[in-house]
Parts: structure tokens; C-alpha cells; sequence
């Protein structure tokens, strides 16, 4: 026993010694013994300041710093209201920040402003609630927060743009005029295609989705990637993709002007119509990927000249020469991780589950994940693992940080999958798939086997982890 003791400590020591302390918070706001579940950040891009969260269910215990980490003012409140479940954006306006929040219907909203100047907080409702609309998702851009939703049955995107110190106001964006297709070809509103995917036999609510935020810039996962719709936040607004068995739809909204432009790009061929496909958009490319139980394609499509970069096509009797992993299955009922052999088995899955396809960069080159996972429950929010501020682990559910959400599906992946190694033509390469920044994390997290409410987020150039140590009562963090 005491072996174990020394190695643990000498491994945590190491730990400490190789990877450089950011921050640390001693909550000596926090009043019993309440054991601390949550914690998010909120960063200013324009000054570089950042404010740490911290949830009790007690109390909220609010930090803001400056980018040299001085600490401009910390106060405690009695927590976001309980009608409340999901955080869904913010705005910040100088040591102003204001967290927007709906209830787990979706159909009211709210919001509580943090004043750190003044050490006060309050809450605001807003008058009015979805009825014949649908609650798409929330969009920050630094003073100003989108509310974004969608109308029954139509093309339109109602923006409800919240700025501090304004009334919000309530603008459309129309895209009635653009044609969406379903599976069989029959055009259909924009709002049944994306809770559909163009499936005309589809289960559940015809009109209600559920879309991902994608950070592209970190690790992403199967888990995040093999949604119908997803959306990439940008400096200036965001895209929305929608994938259908034939076609990916790629809408960017600029939130400045209030106007879009729309993609339609074709999915890769294949023998039969009827097939299971995905996309994934990074650094003006997208990658889509399309398999039946016979056969799969990968394709890489330039978003500037349609221009077709690489097509892959295997059928279930080729070897996959192209991956740089086995076949992996994690998170199986009875054993966490498998490997396959077969491609047949693969493409099976493929072509039955929920499809997806990631992309990301490591020394200008590709690394290219595709597998698929196997939906358990429709409907509501993702379930992460716990201490990432969701039901599992909470009275509320934070959402609005795509990096903290792609850590969280990251590192609690159930999926099959391969991944692959291109070079910048998109040539294949021989070697091992290299660390990502979400591994060595995951690394790190593994030698603090106590700790609670750990987040991750983006800090300039840098990723922060951080997890709060109940022995020590402080909330810790990392730069990496």
C-alpha cells in the first residue's frame, strides 16, 4: 500500500513539475461543506479578462480576472433560478456579464446579469415564449446574444438580439426561396429537413432537433460529429450544416448584416441511393462521408471551387489500407474497448448507427476520424460525463462553450471507429496518430483521481483545464 502511495505521488509530482500551474482559486466565499459540481468560464476576446463560475447548489461564486490573473472581484449569489435548467449563451460588456438561460421545454428564457463592478446580480425574464417556434440555439459575439429558433414547419430563422443595455429586438432571416430536398428528392421546408435529415419515415417530432456546437479548432469526437445538424460559432456568426442521405446544406449566417448565404453540396456516389451520411466542415473544406452495408465513401470537397480534393471508396471485402488504427469499439455493454477485424462488420455499423466524420490539423497534416456511434435516446439534451455541468451533474446544463463540450464527448466516447493520417495532398501516411491536446488533458485528469467540476476552455492561444479539490477546498487549473 505504501508503494502505491509513493508512485501516485511521484506521478502526480512529475505531473506538476512538467506541466505549468495556471491558476488557482481558494474559495473561502463558500460557507459549509458543500461539495462544488460545477464550474464553466465565460472569456472576454476583447480585453483578454475572464471570469471562473463555481456551483454548489447552494450558491454561485463568480471570479474575474484580468489576462496578468489579478483578481478584479469575486462575489457569491444564491444561484441561477431554478426554473431555469440550460445556460445557453452570454454577453459581456466591460466587468458586465450576463448569462442567458432557457427552461428544459425550451419555451422560456431568462437571463442574470453578473455586475462585477458593483458586486450585485439580476435576473431578467423575458416576455415571451415559444409557441408555434422551435429553439434552435444560442450564438455569443461579445456585447450581443442571438437567440435563434425556427418556426413550425418553414425556412425561416427568427434572431432575437439581446445587447446590453438595449430592449432586444426580433429580426428573420428568410430563407424561404432556397429549395431543400428530402431522401427521395420531394422539396420540404428547411425546418422538416433538419429535424428529419431528409428521412420521410422519421421517428419522434417532425419539427424539433437537436443541433451540436463544433469547435473545429479542437479534438472533436464521433459523439459530436454524427448530428443531423451542427453549428460552427464564428467571429461574425456562424454556420449551420445540415446533412440528408443526399446532400449536405451549408448555411452561413453573418450576424452583423442579418443575411446568409446557402451551400448545396452533393454527397460522394454510391451504387444505391439509400444510404447513411454525414459531413464535417474545416478550414474551408468539407469532409463527407456516405456507407452502406456494402460499401463506403469518403470524400474531401473544397467549399471555395466544389473542387473534389480526395475520394476513398472500399467495399466490405477490402482491407482498409488507409487507416492508421484498428477498427476500435469503445464503450460496449460488456467490454469497454474491442477491436475489429473486418470491414464488413464496420461498414455495418457504419450504415446502421449515427454516422459521422472529424477532421483536424497536426503539422499540416490530416487527421481523419470516421466511424459512427449508436444512438440510446432521441430528444433533450446530451448526456456527458459527470462534473461537466449537465444533469448528470447538476441542477443546469451549460452549453454555449464548444470546447468544453467537445472535452467532454472526447473523453467519454462510444464509438467505432478508425482514424487516419493525410498528408497536405491528401496522400495517405504510414506512422501512429499523434497526441492530441485533448489526450494529454486526458492524461493529466487520470493522475487526480479526486476531483469534481472539471471544464475546459480556451484562453488565447492556450487550453486551460481545471477540477476542484474538495481536501483543499481550491479550484485548480493548468495550462497546456
Amino acid at each position: 500500500m505504501k508503494k502505491i502511495l509513493v508512485l501516485l505521488c511521484l506521478s502526480i509530482f512529475q505531473f506538476v513539475q512538467s506541466q505549468e500551474r495556471f491558476l488557482e482559486i481558494t474559495n473561502d466565499l463558500k460557507d459549509g461543506n458543500r461539495n462544488v459540481h460545477t464550474a464553466f468560464s465565460v472569456v472576454d476576446e476583447e480585453t483578454g479578462n475572464f471570469a471562473i463560475f463555481l456551483d454548489d447548489d447552494n450558491q454561485m461564486y463568480g471570479f474575474l480576472f484580468t489576462p496578468s490573473l489579478q483578481l478584479i472581484r469575486r462575489f457569491a449569489t444564491e444561484g441561477l433560478p431554478k426554473k431555469y435548467n440550460q445556460i445557453i449563451g452570454y454577453s459581456i460588456l466591460d466587468q458586465k456579464i450576463r448569462l442567458f438561460l432557457k427552461d428544459k421545454k425550451d419555451k422560456t428564457f431568462g437571463s442574470v446579469l453578473f455586475d462585477f463592478q458593483r458586486g450585485s446580480i439580476h435576473e431578467t425574464l423575458y416576455d415571451f415564449k415559444l409557441k408555434q417556434e422551435f429553439f434552435v440555439e444560442g450564438y455569443s459575439n461579445g456585447s450581443k446574444f442571438h437567440l435563434i429558433t425556427m418556426p413550425k414547419n418553414s425556412s425561416l430563422f427568427h434572431d432575437y438580439i439581446f445587447e446590453e443595455g438595449k430592449e432586444y429586438v426580433q429580426r428573420t432571416i428568410d430563407l424561404s426561396n432556397e429549395t431543400f430536398t428530402d431522401d427521395i428528392g420531394a422539396t420540404e421546408s428547411l425546418n422538416t429537413i433538419m429535424s428529419t435529415g431528409g428521412n420521410i419515415h422519421s421517428v419522434g417530432s417532425q419539427y424539433r432537433f437537436q443541433v451540436d456546437k463544433i469547435d473545429p479548432e479542437s479534438p472533436n469526437s464521433i459523439e459530436s460529429t454524427s448530428k443531423v445538424v451542427k453549428m460552427y460559432p464564428g467571429k461574425s456568426g456562424f454556420k449551420l450544416t445540415v446533412d440528408t442521405q443526399r446532400h449536405a446544406y451549408l448555411i452561413d449566417v453573418n450576424t452583423q448584416d442579418l443575411d446568409y448565404s446557402l451551400s448545396t453540396i452533393e454527397k460522394p456516389y454510391l451504387s444505391t441511393p439509400s444510404a447513411n451520411s454525414n459531413s464535417f466542415v474545416l478550414n474551408n473544406k468539407i469532409y463527407l462521408i456516405s456507407s452502406t452495408i456494402d460499401e463506403m465513401v469518403f470524400s474531401v470537397k473544397s467549399l471555395d471551387t466544389r473542387e473534389e480534393l480526395k475520394n476513398i471508396h472500399i467495399s466490405k471485402d477490402d482491407d482498409i489500407t488507409f487507416k492508421n488504427t484498428p477498427i476500435i469499439q469503445e464503450g460496449g455493454t460488456y467490454k469497454n474497448y474491442r477491436e475489429m477485424e473486418k470491414t464488413s462488420k464496420f461498414l455495418r455499423r457504419l450504415a446502421n448507427e449515427d454516422i459521422g466524420v472529424v477532421a483536424s490539423m497536426y503539422n499540416n497534416h490530416y487527421i481523419i476520424t470516421m466511424g459512427s456511434k449508436k444512438e440510446i435516446s432521441r430528444g433533450g439534451a446530451p448526456m456527458m460525463m459527470p462534473g461537466f455541468g449537465f444533469a448528470s451533474a447538476g441542477p443546469f446544463m451549460v452549453t454555449f462553450n464548444p470546447t468544453f463540450f467537445a472535452y467532454g464527448n472526447y473523453t467519454s466516447t462510444k464509438a467505432t471507429r478508425i482514424e487516419c493520417l493525410f498528408d497536405e495532398n491528401f496522400n495517405h501516411k504510414e506512422g501512429n496518430i499523434p497526441q492530441n491536446i485533448f489526450d494529454k488533458i486526458k492524461d493529466a485528469a487520470e493522475k487526480f483521481p479526486k476531483k469534481n467540476a472539471e471544464t475546459v476552455f480556451r484562453l488565447n492561444n492556450d487550453y486551460i483545464w481545471g477540477f476542484y479539490n474538495k481536501k483543499l477546498d481550491k479550484y485548480i487549473m493548468y495550462k497546456f
